[in-house]
């Protein structure tokens, strides 16, 4: 999905290298964006960062996984 963007340019300056220079430029980013910016524009604070690991049993889900599949 792409974006639109309507700009000004004065009559001195040629269209088509503006538009050359503006695609080389969106080239070069490569479509990498700032992960501070899709933080920002997804809302995710600091606290949203915190993950919560519980210990597992490895165990007893073998156990489940071999009741599971049929052998």
């Amino acid at each position: 999905m792409g974006k639109t963007a309507a700009v000004s340019i004065p009559p001195w300056i040629d269209e088509e290298e503006f538009r050359r220079v503006v695609e080389e430029v969106v080239k070069r980013l490569g479509g990498r964006v700032p992960v501070q910016e899709l933080r920002r524009r997804l809302g995710i604070g600091p606290e949203d960062l915190v993950e919560d690991l519980e210990a597992v049993d490895v165990e007893i889900l073998e156990a489940r996984e071999r009741e599971r599949l049929p052998l």
